[in-house]
């Protein structure tokens, strides 16, 4: 395998950077906008709030969840025997193929399981609406963090589960301006972890950096507002018989995209670590 995977790997990188919402979603918002509308006004304020403290629990007990959900030797296994296909001499390009299928392999399985789980609920219109979106918030940080450990990242530690949340919050942005914002902060979080992997930074000096930057300190706003905005985006869940339809299509979207910010990212990561550091073997990392 040459270098061309790579320049293919960052011009991938670089072209979901630089894109806005869907064609999908761009339609579907104008399409659905009038129902929408009408659905909103069927959810009580009740619901909405209690939407926005379960997504506050659940990122505010994110540290918890590394332990509970990932099974980190099996995930590194995959990708070690994704790898040995590969055979020898090992080049960098052949370690990020590696990692890069495994990933592949976690974000589809879990898009159908959050569509899965999304029809299930959504059938049950507006009772399991403060229920599905938790368990989405949990089956997308799980994917998150799947994601993290092919490309040799512990979740467990500190400034990675600042790192997730930060996806999180890229993943989720309803448009291109506050994508853009919130990716400005994945990378600068993304350059201090970078210069610690490389020696150039203390521990010390990196936390102090990093508290920052942290979402922790902002997590109810943070939870409140992709509450309103999930609540909303999901308001057609609660009308009969198409809300199973429209609990399956949004889950799914969302973990898509939850999936290809992961994926972005902790590429893009991996990349500016092995690539620009020669001597850096990933292997070497995840065994």
């Amino acid at each position: 395998m040459s270098d061309g995977y790579l320049s293919k790997a960052k011009q991938d990188i670089d072209r979901w950077e630089h894109e806005g919402p869907g064609w999908l979603a761009q339609v579907g918002d104008v399409v659905l906008w009038p129902a929408t509308k009408a659905a909103e006004m069927l959810i009580p304020n009740g619901v909405q709030d209690a939407v926005g403290k379960a997504v506050e629990g659940f990122l505010l007990g994110i540290s918890n969840f590394s332990d509970l959900t990932v099974d980190q030797a099996d995930v590194r296994e995959r990708v070690a025997a994704a790898r040995a296909t590969f055979g020898e001499p090992r080049e960098i390009s052949q370690d990020l193929a590696a990692a890069d299928q495994v990933a592949q392999n976690y974000w589809n399985w879990n898009l159908g399981y959050a569509a899965t789980e999304g029809g299930a609920t959504g059938a049950t219109g507006i009772i399991g609406l403060a229920a599905d979106i938790p368990a989405l918030f949990t089956i997308v940080i799980r994917l998150i963090q799947q994601i993290s450990v092919c490309y040799g990242y512990d979740p467990t530690k500190p400034e990675e589960r600042d790192y997730v949340l930060h996806i999180l919050r890229t993943g989720s942005a309803g448009d291109v301006k506050a994508k853009l914002e919130a990716l400005m902060f994945l990378k600068q979080l993304e350059q201090i972890l970078i210069k610690v992997s490389w020696k150039k930074m203390t521990a010390e000096l990196a936390a102090k950096q990093v508290s920052q930057l942290s979402l922790i300190a902002a997590v109810r706003q943070l939870a409140k507002s992709l509450g309103i905005n999930l609540t909303k985006r999901k308001a057609l869940q609660v009308v009969p018989i198409i809300g199973a339809i429209v609990g399956a299509s949004f889950n799914g979207t969302y973990a898509n995209d939850i999936g290809r910010t992961a994926f972005m990212s902790y590429r893009r990561r991996w990349i500016a670590e092995h690539e620009t550091t020669p001597g850096i073997e990933k292997g070497d990392q995840q065994n």
